[in-house]
């Protein structure tokens, strides 16, 4: 999409991605995949997620184009850790999964992907968590710290196994021209580059349970800046040759972190995926043939950029009043089912994503204030946005939040006021398939104990 996109320009845009067909007809209404939005609420309930499985398989297979042959991908379950989405990306056979907790491990194995292309990063990982990575045999776990890699060398020994390790380097070098910073500075995140010696001494200090397998940095995320980024991957294949020095070996992967970025807001660029790609195998040809790099595995870990264009939520207007010149329209899902979507998560400046009338696709926005959208939860804070250029609502229309295929329905509070739970829906080759049901009112008291 061009770079000068509206919200509005930059939402219909994606709603002609999600239904191709529709849009080359002109069509008012909106099908999916083919599928009437309007049946797939009528047939699974309001709100909901919804999830292109063709849009999420084109962009693994563009992505693994751009990279080249010689770079793997994997996928960073915490974007969107639903099953079927994750099957559509393994199956795939172009990505391994990066996981960072045991139930992304669960869900990674359940998906198909092989235990030899999972790493397993995050900090605070608990000992049983540790056990869980090593009894799966997968390809290395990601040690945050010092400590990390002496619990993890007692649990590989407990289980009387080895287990690959991955030193996640906090590097001196920060990435600039990012939205949130993960490296580069103080924090939880890696090994201090000053430590890395010390790190690679105890990994090898315990050579009967440890196998070093390489470095992992990831210091940033939603990166748009190509030469910044470019910069960034030079600045590990130099800690790379650092590290294969102090081991004495060839390592066997790079894992270079991702951050791809996804312009959620008006006035961001599209990441340039096919620049970054040429720039990188150019970066890459220049240090492929050092030997401390013979054989060695090039990984970069996607998440948001992999599926959040694929995913769309889609709340009912409940409401609709004027105050004081402004309309205002509720619905029956807010922050609660997708918290970053209302800013509400760390967000300094809050902006809203795009947004649709997806009942009257065939309308153009009228007026100039435009329209509020706020969900059911007693807070001012539960806002899609302010002025937003919508066709005017009213009770019982669709609204449409796009870029919601990543950190929606996972990363949101959805006990918050203990309405019940958005249900997720998949289209794929035509059809609707249900992933999860809609919760119902009752469901908040599963698992509680009444007091006798």
């Amino acid at each position: 999409m061009p770079t000068t996109l509206t919200q509005t320009d930059k939402a219909r845009a994606l709603a002609a991605r999600f239904d191709p067909e529709g849009a080359a007809r002109g069509a008012e209404s909106f099908a999916p995949g083919g599928v009437s939005i309007e049946d797939i609420a009528e047939r699974y309930g309001t709100p909901f997620y919804l999830y292109s499985g063709e849009m999420i398989v084109e962009r693994v297979r563009r992505v693994r184009a751009a990279l080249g042959g010689d770079v793997e991908v994997t996928y960073s379950l915490k974007a969107n850790p639903n099953l079927a989405v994750c099957q559509l990306i393994a199956r795939e056979r172009l990505t391994g999964a990066e996981v960072a907790s045991s139930g992304e491990l669960v869900v990674a194995r359940a998906a198909g992907f092989a235990p030899e292309d999972i790493v397993f990063a995050g900090p605070a990982k608990t000992n049983d968590a540790l056990r869980r990575a090593v009894d799966e045999g997968i390809l290395a776990v990601n040690v945050e710290s010092l400590n990390e890699i002496e619990r993890l060398a007692a649990v590989a020994q407990g289980a009387g196994k080895k287990i690959g390790v991955g030193l996640r380097v906090n590097p001196a070098q920060q990435l600039m021209g990012s939205q949130m910073r993960m490296g580069g500075t103080v924090g939880q995140f890696g090994i201090d580059h000053a430590d890395l010696a010390e790190a690679v001494r105890r990994v090898l200090n315990h050579s009967d349970h440890l196998v070093l397998r390489g470095i992992h940095v990831y210091t940033a995320t939603q990166v748009f800046d190509v030469d910044a980024l470019l910069e960034h991957c030079r600045n590990i294949f130099e800690v790379a040759l650092e590290t294969a020095d102090l081991a004495g070996k060839p390592l066997e992967v790079v894992d270079f972190g991702g951050g791809f970025g996804v312009p959620y807001f008006e006035k961001m660029e599209e990441f340039d995926l096919e620049r970054f790609g040429a720039g990188y195998a150019e970066l890459l040809a220049s240090y492929r043939a050092d030997p401390r790099l013979e054989g060695c595995r090039f990984v970069f870990e996607l998440g948001r950029y992999l599926v959040a264009d694929a995913g769309l939520y889609v709340t009912r207007v409940v409401d609709v009043k004027g105050m004081k010149g402004k309309t205002f329209a509720t619905t029956d899902g807010g922050m609660n089912h997708h918290l970053t979507a209302t800013g509400n998560m760390g967000q300094v400046f809050r902006k809203a994503y795009p947004l649709l009338n997806l009942s009257l696709m065939g309308e153009v926005p009228d007026g100039e204030a435009g329209v509020a959208v706020a969900g059911p939860c007693c807070t001012p804070l539960d806002l899609f946005g302010n002025n937003i250029p919508l066709a005017e609502p009213s009770p019982g229309d669709l609204i449409g939040v796009f870029y919601s295929g990543a950190y929606g329905y996972s990363a949101s509070n959805l006990g918050f006021l203990s309405h019940p739970t958005p249900a997720e829906v998949l289209v794929w080759r035509g059809e609707a398939h249900l992933l999860r049901p809609a919760g119902r009112p009752e469901d908040v008291l599963e698992g509680q104990e009444a007091l006798a």
